[in-house]
């Protein structure tokens, strides 16, 4: 678990200095983070695991911590139930409500190596809206809770303007989702003084709809503040690698190549997510985000070993950093631990397997497909030769030192240990 660095900043200050918000429902916001308040982000439960683009929020809600509010995390257990629209152009695939509190466990373990759960004045609370929601009568909502939305007023966000417009359209059964929420920020102010919603600035509107429900229904002074939704500059969706999505879970992304996702980051992007995914000082993300040419490779390193040791812990932080080293420097390493790698028996490379069944094996590809392009492009190496033959079958002439090693691009790479 990261140690908590407790400081008398202001919160506001903290996030803009990093580039952390987007909009503000509140002129006086810098004001109103001046003292204690105790503040949430909603996080959906529709995986076992959170993938990089959730650090966004959970880092906003640390900052939170460190800076004297108390930090709510709320497990979307029954808004999941239904789905968010927000940023969305389809319907989502709907899950049981089992495999919704399995999700929200998992991922309520991950939040917490960031953020710090206790009973302290700023220690960290997580609750699950479906405790509430999910308990609510359909005509309990109507009666206590419709005469407060107006549909013309809700037909005006954009969450909901983009998914009509859409051709798959909006179903009403998600239309009812900003309804949901603004129900869980009036039930978090009444159940915790929670008078801030943060959230990416899809939520903008799913925000506005709670603090206006919260002042018809409590007289509540709310407020809303939104992150901007990480992108790449080079147009590309943040988060995904050649192989897939990269996610907070070991088990699904290792922390290999969790580390090399954000030491293959474009120059460009480093000192921005420097500052998102990170707590270095803002003079040291600026110096290092200002770095060029081969000095930025430098920057570049530092950024991945952080995030790596804020999700994964120092010591896997460390065999990733160095085993990477030792993979792409002048004397050639890949023997350590950290490198992904799996047993291959003798027995299956006696008759050979194609080098495109291998490639999605591991998920250098992700497809037979994607193999055969990747081949054909001349990204493919078994261990430094290039293979240009789709048909080509590895066999046991290809074992060195007791492995096959099959490199996918500049930076990826697995190691198959010969038994």
């Amino acid at each position: 678990m990261t140690t908590q660095a407790t400081t008398t900043a202001n919160l506001y200050d903290v996030l803009s200095q990093r580039g952390l918000v987007s909009q503000t429902t509140d002129e006086k916001i810098r004001e109103r983070l001046s003292k204690p308040v105790t503040c949430y982000i909603g996080f959906d439960p529709t995986a076992d695991s959170l993938h990089v683009g959730s650090m966004v929020p959970i880092m906003v809600l640390a900052h939170a911590q460190r800076c004297g509010h108390r930090p709510i995390a709320v497990v979307g257990g029954g808004t999941g139930l239904v789905g968010d629209p927000s940023g969305k152009t389809e319907s989502r695939r709907m899950l049981t409500l089992d495999d919704i509190n399995h999700n929200a466990t998992c991922i309520g373990k991950q939040i917490a190596s960031i953020v710090q759960f206790n009973d302290s004045p700023t220690g960290a609370v997580m609750v699950n809206n479906a405790d509430w929601l999910t308990k609510l009568s359909w005509v309990e909502l109507l009666r206590d809770y419709g005469p407060h939305f107006s549909v013309n007023r809700m037909l005006t966000m954009d969450s909901v303007k983009s998914r009509i417009d859409s051709e798959s359209g909006l179903t009403f059964l998600e239309f009812n989702y900003m309804v949901m929420q603004a129900i869980d920020f009036v039930h978090l102010y009444k159940s915790h003084n929670c008078t801030v919603q943060m959230g990416g600035q899809d939520q903008w509107g799913n925000i506005v709809m709670g603090i206006e429900l919260g002042r018809r229904i409590a007289g509540a002074d709310l407020a809303g503040l939104t992150m901007p939704l990480v992108t790449k500059s080079d147009g590309g969706k943040f988060g995904k690698s050649e192989s897939g999505n990269i996610w907070l879970d070991p088990k699904r992304t290792s922390p290999y190549d969790f580390y090399q996702f954000w030491r293959n980051t474009p120059d460009v992007d480093v000192k921005r997510y420097l500052g998102f995914f990170t707590f270095l000082p803002i003079d040291e993300v600026n110096r290092l985000g200002a770095m060029e040419g081969q000095e930025a490779n430098v920057a570049k390193e530092i950024l991945a070993y952080e995030v790596t040791k804020l999700i994964h812990g120092e010591a896997e932080a460390t065999a990733a950093r160095d085993s990477a080293k030792k993979a792409f420097g002048d004397a050639q390493d890949v023997t350590g631990e950290a490198i992904p790698h799996a047993d291959l028996s003798a027995s299956e490379l006696s008759a050979g397997i194609g080098i495109v069944q291998l490639l999605v094996k591991v998920d250098l590809a992700k497809s037979n497909g994607e193999a055969k392009r990747l081949v054909q492009g001349g990204g493919v190496k078994l261990h430094d030769s290039a293979v240009t033959d789709i048909a080509r079958q590895v066999n046991a002439d290809d074992v060195r030192d007791g492995y096959v090693l099959v490199r996918a691009g500049k930076k990826r790479l697995f190691r198959f240990d010969v038994k």
